[in-house]
């Protein structure tokens, strides 16, 4: 098997459609909210595009009903700029277009 085929088999955990809705918005020229990330220069890291990595990273901080948040919305995804937020948060931490 190549590796361009493999699977993680990691779709059910609970961390996968975060992982997943992040790498659209950066990287998929379809998404509906591409033009405010990857269509502005939002990267992800790239061992982020390992889930396994992402998962490693940002797991033991994980607490339901928070989601994915950049610290500085001018940077992209990578751990450091990363942590778990509620809406409150993260509205106040939004860009303004």
């Amino acid at each position: 098997m190549n590796k361009e085929n493999a699977t993680h088999n990691l779709s059910k955990h609970r961390l996968y459609d975060t992982w997943n809705q992040m790498i659209q918005r950066c990287t998929n020229q379809n998404s509906n909210h591409y033009k405010n990330y990857g269509g502005r220069g939002i990267t992800i890291c790239d061992e982020w595009l390992d889930i396994n990595t992402f998962i490693n990273d940002m797991y033991p901080t994980y607490i339901e009903g928070l989601s994915l948040d950049r610290k500085d919305n001018d940077l992209g995804y990578y751990k450091d700029n990363c942590r778990w937020a509620n809406r409150n948060t993260q509205s106040i931490n939004q860009r303004i277009k």
